[in-house]
């Protein structure tokens, strides 16, 4: 295993240097198999490393999503991946990818594709309002684990979608209509990735933005840690990140 430092620093450089306005995390999802362990998704939707939060190291290094998941070689989410998240209802989890107006559904123990890659309206009926979502949307996650339910946020709006009824079911609004906490944050203008925890029954989700994170709580609508800049809420990094030797870029 590598210590996480050189590494998430050259996977989160762009949150501090870089010119693109897709800086920083774009996606974050758990690992189907290691309890305790994460798939960080940078700043450019095509890089990934996976983070073991108890041991604070990096279990598979900065590299291509098509490096670390070969199957999707060849497809839009191994060129860019706008967001993913893992699902709850099965023991083993399965990762969806959106890329675009493109999403897939991936299986990593058996390591296929399951469904797609297909247009993001062939899977969620997004329909009126809603229809700007199928042409690609940013940040996915549940409003808590194992029920069903999924935000889907594009630009500064949000909407709920039950995919066990294949339905909207709450309708497109703006972020802050839906958790007022954001108001006079970064986040109220758009979340680049989102995770929701698993291990409490209520909504907390880590947000990310623009080079910042922070742990949302949407029962209380408030921030539960941050706004703040990534290495001010994982302290565990922060030695690493500024290190003098660390690289300064993004491995492609």
């Amino acid at each position: 295993m590598t210590r996480s430092g050189d590494l998430i620093l050259r996977l989160l450089a762009e949150a501090s240097s870089g010119p693109s306005p897709d800086r920083g995390v774009t996606g974050l999802c758990r690992h189907a198999e290691q309890e305790g362990t994460f798939w960080f998704l940078g700043g450019d939707g095509a890089t990934a490393l996976l983070y073991d939060a108890v041991e604070d190291t990096v279990v598979r290094p900065a590299g291509s999503i098509g490096r670390h998941w070969p199957p999707l070689l060849g497809t839009a989410a191994a060129r860019r991946t706008d967001a993913c998240y893992t699902t709850y209802h099965r023991p083993n989890g399965y990762h969806w990818f959106f890329a675009g107006d493109q999403v897939l559904q991936y299986d990593s123990v058996k390591g296929v594709v399951l469904q797609g890659p297909c247009p993001v309206g062939d899977l969620f009926r997004f329909t009126g309002e809603a229809a700007d979502f199928a042409r690609g949307v940013d940040a996915v996650c549940p409003p808590a684990p194992r029920d069903g339910l999924f935000w889907f946020f594009r630009g500064d709006r949000a909407l709920q979608y039950d995919t066990r009824e294949g339905r909207v079911t709450e309708p497109v609004r703006p972020l802050t209509a839906y958790w007022p906490g954001l108001a006079g944050t970064v986040f109220a203008n758009g979340i680049d990735g989102c995770y929701t925890t698993h291990h409490l029954p209520g909504g907390r989700h880590w947000l990310f933005a623009d080079g910042l994170t922070g742990l949302y709580d949407s029962v209380r609508h408030a921030f539960v840690y941050g706004p703040a800049a990534f290495t001010e809420l994982f302290p565990a990094l922060r030695e690493d990140l500024v290190s003098p030797h660390a690289g300064s870029a993004i491995s492609r």
